[in-house]
C-alpha cells in the first residue's frame, strides 16, 4: 500500500531532482552564453579559465564581480539581447577608447538599403519605423540612407527570418541561425558587408510592450544598424550600442556618437 509517508518523501526527492537539474541547466546555459559571445575564447591563446569568463563578463555589464553564477548575473544572461559578440577572439574588450569600433567603415556617404520585412508588423509601419532607425545615425553624421527595391542596389539588406533563416530572396542561408523566442532578437554584420538579421520568432512592435511581451523593433534596428555602419557592443549602460535590448524609443548615446563620428565625421549641419 503507497503510504502517505512515501509518498512525502518521493515529493522531497523530486524537488531536489528539479532543483538540481534547474542548476545543470542554468550552468549549461551560462557556458553557452560565454562561449558564444567570447567571454570563453575561442583561441588556443584566449581566455578559457570559466571564473575569469563570468568575471569578465560581470565586469562589462557593471555587476559586482564575483567570479560566481549569482542570481544577478543569470538575470543580466538571460535578458533578449543582440547576436553580436561582447569580446574579441581572444576574450578581450574590443574597445581601445571610451566608444568601440571595427575600424572597418564604408566608403561612401550616400547608401542604399532593401528592406524585406517580417510577420508582426504591418510592412508599411516596419518601412516607416526602419527609416527612422536609419535617420537617427544619419543626423549625427554626413551619412544619406535611402530604400531600394532592388537587392542588386543596396548596400544594407534587412531582413526577418528564424532558425536556420536566410537573408533577403536571393542572399542564401545565414551562418549563424537564431535560437527561437526570447534570446537573440537579431544580428548584424561590419563594414562592408551590410546583412541585419531580425529573429521572426520574436514578437516586434514599434516601440515594445511589456503587457504584449513585444519588443521595440525602433531599438533593436537602431542597434543592429550600428554594427552595420562599423560599432562593436558598448559597456556604457544607456548607450544604443549596450548588448540587451530596451523598449521605448532609444535616443543615441555620447559614446555612440563619439564611436559613429570617428568612424564618418560630423553631419554637415552640426
Amino acid at each position: 500500500m503507497f503510504s502517505p509517508a512515501l509518498f512525502v518523501s518521493l515529493l522531497l526527492l523530486h524537488s531536489a531532482f528539479c532543483a538540481f537539474e534547474e542548476e545543470e541547466s542554468d550552468e549549461e546555459f551560462a557556458l553557452n552564453y560565454l562561449s558564444s559571445y567570447n567571454y570563453l575564447s575561442k583561441t588556443r591563446s584566449g581566455n578559457h579559465d570559466q571564473t575569469t569568463a563570468v568575471k569578465n563578463f560581470q565586469k562589462f555589464f557593471g555587476l559586482p564581480v564575483t567570479g560566481k553564477l549569482d542570481e544577478e548575473t543569470m538575470y543580466e544572461m538571460k535578458k533578449p539581447r543582440c547576436g553580436n559578440t561582447d569580446l574579441n577572439t581572444n576574450g578581450q574588450p574590443h574597445r581601445q577608447k571610451r566608444y568601440s569600433t571595427s575600424w572597418d567603415r564604408w566608403r561612401k556617404n550616400n547608401l542604399k538599403y532593401y528592406l524585406s520585412t517580417g510577420e508582426d508588423m504591418s510592412a508599411s509601419d516596419q518601412a516607416r519605423v526602419i527609416a527612422k532607425a536609419f535617420k537617427m545615425w544619419s543626423d549625427v553624421t554626413p551619412l544619406r540612407f535611402t530604400r531600394t527595391f532592388r537587392t542588386s542596389e543596396a548596400d544594407f539588406r534587412l531582413s526577418f527570418g528564424k532558425g536556420s533563416h536566410q537573408g533577403v530572396p536571393g542572399e542564401g542561408k545565414c551562418y549563424t541561425p537564431f535560437d527561437g523566442k526570447g534570446k537573440v532578437l537579431a544580428h548584424a554584420f561590419y563594414p562592408q558587408n551590410g546583412r541585419i538579421h531580425f529573429d521572426d520568432d520574436d514578437k516586434f512592435s514599434e516601440t515594445g510592450s511589456f503587457w504584449t511581451g513585444s519588443n521595440s523593433l525602433i531599438h533593436v534596428a537602431v542597434h543592429e544598424i550600428g554594427h552595420a555602419l562599423g560599432l562593436y557592443h558598448s559597456d556604457v549602460k544607456g548607450a544604443v550600442m549596450w548588448p540587451t535590448a530596451s523598449r521605448g524609443t532609444p535616443k543615441l548615446h555620447k559614446d555612440d556618437i563619439d564611436g559613429v563620428r570617428s568612424l564618418y565625421g560630423k553631419s554637415f549641419f552640426r
